[in-house]
């Protein structure tokens, strides 16, 4: 008897290079393949190259072993074949079984990892949680327990999904194995078989391919969960999770778009109804296809009813109910904020975590504040519509914080052609509600409220030849006057004086220092004396937050809208502010501008004792009017709050006769009286290193005990008054008027024009302010525009 051969591992390696070579690409026709399309195999490409170079090396491996065989039995060489094949797809099994472990073993891990892996998209909430936004196909989703579901959403989707899923260890080799054999023997029909624990797993941690390596990493991965975690706990998450259409994930959010309700408030209908929609949620919607729908809601009404978990008379009560449903409803709440947060957020994380990376936002706004907000500055837009006025603005931040609590870009954000400006953050000439930063740096360099300066007519030549001539609003000049009384009253000329004082550089850098941020007033060399006035363009955001610099003890916080950034799992990934809280100037100047602008008594010269910058509690408060009514302010501040402004037309027309009071000043009250409104009154609280003494009214000298007359001003202890009422003089005349003597006073120059909100149209005229009204300042390309009448059909500034 001859001896068998023994191959010898040497030998077999030895013979591989002499081993028959086959083919690299088989061609297998549409006949063999089918079974296989249907099983899924070939379905993708990448499976489909995995499934040929297989099939190549097992039939190397034959061919090999038919070689050194020689004249084996056909037996041994089927056996040879299938152990081949049988060794490949242990070894192709175990590699896919590891790798799908390897890959999602740390998400399986947390259930909140496992819910937020296919969040996309950005939302974005309030300060309170209210949704104000959801882009880029951002997940509706929101997370109840399974002891808040009702029975019937239970027992409904168990006996439209998984009947047996107590009972099996997350795959049903049953449900397999039918599923696979319809797959093959129905001509195109697609089975799935999948238990809720698999579709949970490809749901949250796989993709939608129909494939044989999906299906099998998807079996891996959901026996590995059901050792992870307990029945309940894996419904509780798929409930959670799995889509119902119209962008609603998760039971909750199911109910609450469809029927209006919580998910605890479901009936026995509602309840199969939707568990009958995750099969296929656009053919069963009942806003698509309402037959549909109902055929499906009472199929799971009749597979509870043979699985015990409802009577046939609930059953039988339930078919008889019609359907009500409703549906999605698209989100975009505040709209001008929001897009400024999405701008920010591509700026600080990147397009592609806006657009994929499922965040969620928390911002500073309130929105309960923010319409009422829009509904102020609406009600009284339509009250100047008559006055040639089209849109209005508001911003309103907290002073200690920079949290940005109210945006109200425009009148309406859907209104053609310039509704979607946020007007908030275009440059505008701001009038005089620029003064106060110019009496800072006066006050920075040894001025106060009780500085003595000239109001007298005054006139600079331009170098195009024509004069500048600034007049206060009601054309009168009042000769000696306090610094108190000129910024309550918005004079003029000696904010002008002023402006020479303290340094046109030194003013520029005090409004950046305060909050004005680039690339406003960047240009120094445009401007001139006019920048008092409100020659220089500012955005409204930045003058609101200048205005909460005073407010915050001369503290300036960058105006700030967001709050706290989650991924997709609810990790924060907030990242921190960029500029920090700073003393930006001394809180004891900060305090005297305060003081000013609060002073009710001091302002009743030009705005009366009753006008829309009182509120029922202390409150600073400025206005500004640019010329030819163009551009109309009021920003003003609480210890609690700062608010600025605007009303005009983005086109930058003239209005007829809209001042700082009667413009921009009711809306502004309207505001912050309802803002605080349950809010404490609190007061403006000097800081130390200040005197508060007597004066006289009339030079600033400290006034004789008893004297009716005297009013309180504030001074740095460093400088208070020391020489008698009747012993002031005032401080040399810095504004110099034109005489033959002195022919070449210092030139102001001519602010630029602002550019419309809009596309190009028709452009606004010169720049400047006229003291809330007044006289403009001249465009160096047109003659100057002629003083105003004497009467208005608005009295006050």
């Amino acid at each position: 008897m001859a001896k068998k051969r023994r191959i010898k591992p040497a030998l077999f390696f030895e013979a591989l290079p002499a081993a028959p070579q086959l083919p690299h690409a088989v061609v297998f026709d549409t006949e063999r393949t089918k079974h296989l399309k249907r099983l899924g195999l070939l379905a993708s490409r990448q499976l489909y190259n995995d499934t040929i170079a297989l099939a190549h090396d097992i039939g190397l491996f034959v061919a090999i072993i038919l070689r050194m065989l020689g004249g084996q039995t056909m037996r041994t060489i089927a056996l040879f074949a299938l152990s081949g094949m049988a060794i490949a797809g242990t070894i192709v099994a175990v590699r896919i079984g590891t790798a799908a472990l390897s890959e999602h073993g740390p998400s399986l891990a947390s259930p909140a990892v496992i819910m937020g892996m296919k969040n996309t998209g950005t939302t974005i909430l309030d300060k309170n949680g209210v949704v104000l936004y959801k882009g880029y196909g951002a997940v509706d989703r929101r997370s109840i327990p399974l002891f808040e579901m009702p029975p019937s959403v239970v027992q409904a989707t168990l006996a439209a999904e998984d009947p047996d899923f107590y009972k099996h260890p997350g795959v049903s080799w049953r449900s397999v194995a039918r599923a696979a054999y319809r797959n093959a023997s129905e001509n195109g029909k697609i089975q799935g078989g999948s238990t809720i624990t698999q579709q949970l797993v490809k749901n949250t941690l796989l993709t939608s391919e129909r494939s044989f390596t999906r299906k099998y990493k998807e079996m891996v991965l959901s026996m590995a969960m059901e050792r992870r975690y307990t029945k309940d706990q894996i419904l509780e998450m798929y409930l959670n999770t799995i889509y119902y259409g119209q962008g609603a994930y998760g039971i909750q959010t199911a109910a609450q778009t469809y029927f209006h309700k919580p998910a605890r408030e479901l009936t026995l209908g509602e309840s199969a109804l939707l568990a009958g929609l995750p099969q296929s949620p656009s053919r069963f919607d009942p806003n698509i296809n309402e037959e549909g729908a109902k055929k499906r809601r009472d199929y799971v009404l009749s597979r509870m009813q043979e699985l015990g978990y409802a009577e046939n008379v609930a059953v039988s009560a339930a078919k008889l109910q019609p359907i009500d449903a409703g549906s999605h409803q698209v989100v975009l709440k505040a709209p001008h904020f929001v897009f400024y947060v999405l701008q920010q957020l591509r700026r600080e994380y990147g397009e592609k975590t806006v657009k994929e990376g499922g965040i969620t936002v928390t911002t500073t706004l309130d929105y309960i504040k923010q319409q009422e907000a829009e509904l102020i500055v609406k009600k009284q837009i339509t009250k100047l519509v008559a006055h040639n006025s089209t849109n209005g603005a508001l911003v309103s931040l907290n002073p200690k914080t920079g949290d940005i609590i109210s945006m109200v870009g425009s009148v309406d954000y859907n209104a053609p052609g310039f509704g979607n400006v946020n007007v908030t953050l275009s440059e505008l000439q701001p009038g005089s509600s620029f003064k106060p930063i110019a009496y800072a740096v006066a006050f920075s360099k040894g001025w106060n409220g009780a500085t003595v300066v000239d109001d007298k007519p005054v006139r600079f030549p331009q170098p195009s030849g024509e004069v500048f001539a600034p007049q206060n609003y009601d054309l009168k000049f009042r000769g000696q006057v306090l610094l108190r009384r000129a910024l309550a009253n918005s004079f003029n000329i000696p904010a002008i004086e002023v402006l020479q004082h303290g340094g046109l550089e030194a003013t520029l850098a005090m409004a950046h220092n305060l909050g004005i941020r680039p690339p406003s007033l960047t240009e120094t060399n445009r401007y001139g004396l006019s920048l008092v006035l409100g020659g220089g363009e500012v955005r409204p955001i930045d003058m609101a937050a200048v205005y909460a610099t005073f407010a915050n003890g001369g503290k300036n916080v960058a105006p700030q809208a967001i709050l706290e950034v989650k991924d997709r799992a609810g990790n924060s990934i907030t990242k921190p502010r960029t500029v920090p809280t700073r003393q930006a100037i001394d809180p004891r100047i900060a305090f005297m501008i305060t003081n000013i602008l609060s002073d009710t008594e001091a302002r009743k010269e030009e705005f009366g004792a009753r006008n829309p910058l009182q509120l029922s509690r202390p409150a600073a408060a400025k206005t500004g009017t640019t010329n030819d009514f163009r551009d109309n302010w009021t920003i003003g501040y609480t210890p609690q709050l700062a608010t600025a402004v605007w009303v005009g037309n983005n086109d930058h027309s003239p209005m007829l006769n809209v001042d700082g009071i009667t413009g921009a000043a009711p809306i502004w009250h309207d505001y912050m009286e309802m803002a605080l409104a349950d809010s404490p009154v609190e007061q403006f609280t000097p800081p130390s290193g200040l005197a508060f003494t007597k004066v006289c009214p009339i030079d600033g000298g400290l006034a004789a005990p008893n004297d009716p007359s005297a009013i309180e001003e504030v001074f740095l202890v460093e400088n208070q008054p020391t020489k008698r009422c009747g012993q002031i003089r005032p401080p040399a005349v810095l504004v110099q008027a034109v005489t033959p003597q002195n022919p070449t006073p210092p030139t102001p120059g001519s602010p630029s024009e602002a550019p419309p909100l809009l596309p190009p149209e028709p452009g606004r005229g010169g720049g400047g302010d006229d003291g809330d009204r007044g006289t403009p300042t001249p465009d160096p390309n047109q003659q100057p525009v002629s003083p105003p009448p004497s009467t208005f059909p608005f009295k006050k500034q």
